[in-house]
């Protein structure tokens, strides 16, 4: 009979470290679960082996729940290494809830037996296995659920998370506080125990829904000015499109004229008034407004825009940039990302002599790198925006970093020889 005690044991602890990958490859960006299938089985099998030997010296104790949590922890760093902050945060949330369920069977099946819950927690007997089953099995539906609702809802916001974590840490004290107390109790009294686990069960579920949802409505906010300034943006391309091409009918009325006029010059033999002519009209054409294409329809227009503003106030604006056909970037996107950093360029030239915005746009191997450069002599340099309509305006570089971090890209700035780079680097 003891080694189907053992053999239980050993199955409720693999439970729960293999749960644990579950729980926490839920919540971390682009946790590729079934890529990471066998290595989640051996650090599963060869922590709970740990776990196995400890509880041959003693069932249940301090250092037997301080080890159980640094494994969990260290595994979820081991499982995904790239997010490895993210992985031993979501590893305490998770200790939370293994701490809640196990409290909640344990202290109901005493309060139910009459029995004492040191009995349950260090003692090898039908009811120390009817609560491993039960336990795993709640933390199994709770961990399966949650992955289910939770796992396409992106990333908590950061001041959201760490709210969460703060309370989670506390609850987590409190859980096992009340847990080793019962266990010195020698007094059958779970029925608080087990109402104070559900309570708390049901508190952190309310807090976990309410940091999505928060998360959720600031990202609807952002989509929201996001939109607008892209709307904006484009309203003001339409309205300058429609004016030069209303340039260009009159022109092409007049040109018959211009024709009739340099057919005389010629039947004069004009040449002077021939080379005159032709210089006037070459002078024309070279102010006229040059239209990138870069293979975005959104691109194209931010960059109209810009580059109007830019040469209307005597900066020199270059553009060098090509969007790749297999670029999964959405429109509202690039429209934040140069949107936010042209402004910030322009911004930056109103008091500079000699004035310059370059803007590269190009794939580097696997990465696609946007960098906006402008001439920047100040030695002192504020990122945050002076404009007065901070509404459409005031996004800013908080909101590039938003962006570029939807796609595991990479931001950041360089002011070296008197130029100021702003650069992304997001995979493709």
């Amino acid at each position: 009979m003891s080694r189907i005690y053992w053999i239980a044991e050993y199955g409720a602890t693999f439970a729960e470290f293999f749960l644990s990958t579950i729980f926490c490859g839920t919540f971390i960006e682009n946790a590729e679960l079934n890529n990471k299938l066998f290595r989640r089985i051996f650090a599963s099998t060869l922590a709970s082996a740990v776990i196995l030997i400890i509880n041959h010296v003693e069932l249940y104790s301090p250092v037997t729940a301080i080890l159980g949590f640094v494994l969990i922890a260290v595994m979820q760093i081991t499982v995904y290494p790239k997010n490895k902050i993210k992985a031993a945060i979501w590893a305490v949330i998770y200790l939370l809830l293994i701490a809640m369920t196990d409290g909640i069977i344990v202290s109901t099946l005493s309060y139910a037996f009459h029995i004492l819950t040191a009995d349950i927690y260090e003692e090898m007997s039908l009811y120390r296995l009817v609560a491993l089953a039960a336990s795993k099995i709640f933390l199994m539906f709770l961990t399966v659920i949650l992955n289910k609702i939770l796992a396409k809802k992106g990333v908590i916001q950061k001041k959201y998370f760490i709210i969460l974590f703060s309370v989670t840490a506390v609850m987590l004290v409190l859980t096992v506080t009340v847990t080793f107390i019962d266990i010195q109790n020698e007094s059958v009294n779970s029925y608080v125990s087990t109402l104070f686990f559900f309570m708390m069960l049901i508190l952190i579920i309310v807090i976990f829904f309410g940091a999505f949802k928060l998360t959720t409505h600031y990202e609807d906010q952002q989509q929201l000015k996001l939109t607008t300034l892209k709307n904006e943006m484009l309203e003001q391309s339409m309205e300058e499109t429609e004016q030069i091409f209303e340039i260009w009918q009159r022109k092409l009325h007049d040109f018959k004229h211009q024709i009739i006029d340099l057919m005389s010059l010629a039947e004069h033999d004009d040449m002077d008034g021939i080379k005159r002519y032709l210089a006037k009209q070459n002078d024309l054409l070279g102010k006229k407004l040059f239209y990138y294409k870069t293979g975005n329809d959104t691109v194209d227009s931010i960059l109209y825009i810009k580059q109007k503003i830019a040469e209307s106030n005597g900066i020199t604006f270059i553009i060098n940039a090509e969007i790749p056909d297999n670029c999964k970037i959405a429109s509202e996107h690039f429209a934040s990302i140069l949107g936010n950093l042209l402004d910030n360029a322009l911004e930056a030239s109103a008091d500079e002599e000699t004035p310059f915005i370059e803007v590269k746009i190009k794939q580097v191997e696997n990465f696609l790198v946007i960098s906006i450069s402008n001439k920047c002599t100040k030695k002192d340099i504020s990122l945050e925006t002076t404009k007065v309509n901070k509404k459409l305006h005031g996004i800013g570089l908080n909101s590039v970093k938003h962006t570029v971090r939807r796609y595991n890209g990479e931001f950041s700035v360089i002011h070296k020889n008197n130029v100021f780079s702003a650069n992304v680097m997001i995979p493709m």
